[in-house]
């Protein structure tokens, strides 16, 4: 296994029995890039591969912050739809692209059984979009317009800001998506709603962000 990955246990919330997960040693990732929806670039290993943790006893993925997090109601829907039916497999280790995003899948599932939210669905459909940019592989458009229904059901139902996501930058998201899946009267109306907000100037890199691909949807227009 590469040097900057360390294995660990933990308990399963949902079936209790121990199992091994692996976390990236601290400073071994060193960004290159970011792209305009926020897609990074690493120097090294790429540390959204190990953001899910997968139980290999009963099949229970999430993301690792939030592993942890989840009723005793949800965890019997998640033995009786998932676990059933599991065969005993381990994500500890070295991951691939393939197997990072068949961890996401897996986590995106339990998630769909759980009913999440909006915003919960949002985050998890963006990561399994940028894996497969960085595959280049079409599903990436369905991945974002899967994480463009969360951001907008999110803006429509849930009260910001919701964990580290705001409003704004939420805004943004659902106009830069519009963007990438070529919905531009959408995204130009989003971006527009950004940057005539008042209190979105609170945050002058995300209006600077936002000014700049309200630009390139300009442009993309103006070439069709």
């Amino acid at each position: 296994m590469d040097s900057s990955l360390y294995n660990t246990s933990i308990p399963c919330p949902v079936c209790s029995k121990k199992f091994e997960v692996t976390k990236v040693k601290a400073k071994s990732s060193k960004l290159h890039s970011r792209d305009s929806d926020f897609c990074v670039y690493y120097e090294g290993i790429n540390p959204i591969y190990y953001e899910v943790y997968v139980c290999e006893n009963c099949g229970y993925a999430a993301q690792a912050d939030k592993f942890d997090s989840i009723s005793s109601n949800e965890a019997s829907i998640i033995l009786k739809n998932i676990s059933s039916r599991w065969t005993k497999r381990s994500f500890s280790g070295e991951r691939t692209l393939d197997t990072a995003i068949e961890a996401f899948k897996l986590a995106l599932y339990n998630m769909h059984l759980r009913k999440a939210k909006g915003s919960e669905l949002a985050k998890i459909c963006i990561r399994i979009a940028w894996l497969f940019r960085l595959k280049n592989d079409e599903k990436e458009m369905d991945f974002l317009k899967f994480a463009l229904k969360g951001y907008s059901e999110a803006y429509e139902r849930e009260n910001f800001p919701v964990e580290k996501l705001d409003e704004f930058t939420c805004l943004y998201m659902i106009g830069e998506l519009n963007r990438r899946i070529g919905n531009l009267d959408e995204s130009v109306k989003w971006f527009s709603r950004l940057i005539g907000s008042p209190e979105a100037r609170k945050n002058p890199k995300l209006i600077d962000m936002a000014r700049e691909q309200f630009q390139a949807v300009k442009e993309q227009m103006a070439q069709m």
